[in-house]
């Protein structure tokens, strides 16, 4: 464990830079069919000029400017303002749910996300897509000293736009796995996060991570816009290119956007995860030049974000 100042921020930074990165470059396969292995992962330009990133980073960015602003539990409403002012500049690309729960919301509040989110569950049998999960990154970093309060602030925001209970645990589980890993530069949060559900969720939740322990290749969750292979590709993808050192970062982020289908948001979620474990210090250097996006963020001004969200826990 080390809870020296520089580490701990570097993870931190780790967490949403290498969020961007990958998501950054998951849009140039988005919707293709899995990249073999000889070909090599590159930023290209598709709908996204080169090195931007999409929705996922956009959204977690969105929670970080609001977690700049107050608390992302007591303060809902402030993710449901930054989310609204991200939809108003109209996004290149957009999940049809989160599309949807913003455009038929009777007012910007959180209450008034959270009702469009129940109408839309309500009302629609497939309503448990990956679209909040993939924002998950930022929700840790305010609350490293309180995992309750992790666990609080990810079910809620993930209710403002997806309300099913697949949605909310995944990103209850991947958050505290962030923070764990910002912590103790480990995956065991993931266990340790189910072993915090009822009990009759445990189940159904370890045999989901048992199914991605036991793949051979991440691409077996081929139907990755829905939530639960969305999180299974992504795990396959970071255990079976496991090491002990940082280049673990590179191999897990290049395996995630080699799935095919939603290889954006596959990668954004995956590389959050590891950029929580290895740190932003591990994300090479031709990864990082080229990244930008909404609202006319570099990655200079991600590594700040999370200098300024994160808590102090080092004092």
């Amino acid at each position: 464990m080390n809870y020296q100042k520089e580490a701990i921020l570097d993870r931190a930074r780790g967490a949403l830079v290498a969020t961007a990165v990958a998501d950054a470059l998951g849009a140039g396969y988005e919707f293709q069919a899995p990249l073999p292995d000889s070909e090599p992962v590159v930023f290209k330009a598709k709908l996204f000029d080169l090195g931007e990133y999409t929705d996922d980073t956009a959204m977690m960015v969105a929670i970080a400017r609001a977690a700049k602003r107050g608390n992302l539990i007591t303060e809902l409403d402030l993710v449901a303002e930054e989310f609204f002012e991200w939809f108003k500049s109209s996004p290149k690309d957009i999940g049809i749910q989160t599309r949807k729960v913003l455009k038929n919301a009777k007012g910007k509040t959180a209450a008034d996300l959270t009702e469009s989110a129940t109408e839309y569950l309500d009302s629609h049998e497939r309503a448990a897509g990956n679209g909040s999960l993939m924002r998950t990154a930022a929700v840790a970093l305010p609350f490293l000293s309180n995992p309750e309060s992790v666990g609080i602030a990810a079910d809620q925001i993930s209710s403002l736009t997806h309300m099913d209970l697949d949605c909310r645990e995944a990103c209850v589980i991947w958050s505290k796995a962030i923070r764990h890993a910002i912590l103790f530069e480990n995956f065991d949060g993931i266990q340790l996060a189910i072993n915090e559900l009822p009990a009759f969720r445990q189940n159904y939740w370890n045999e989901i991570f048992d199914q991605a322990e036991s793949a051979s290749s991440p691409t077996e969750f081929a139907n990755n816009g829905w939530v639960i292979h969305a999180i299974q590709a992504a795990y396959s993808a970071i255990r079976l290119n496991q090491t002990e050192d940082p280049s673990h970062l590179v191999a897990g982020i290049e395996a995630a956007v080699r799935v095919g289908n939603d290889t954006d948001t596959v990668a954004a979620i995956a590389g959050g995860l590891l950029g929580a474990r290895w740190g932003y210090s591990a994300i090479p250097a031709k990864w990082l030049k080229p990244i930008h996006g909404w609202p006319g963020l570099k990655t200079k001004d991600l590594v700040n974000l999370a200098d300024e969200i994160t808590e102090p826990i080092w004092l």
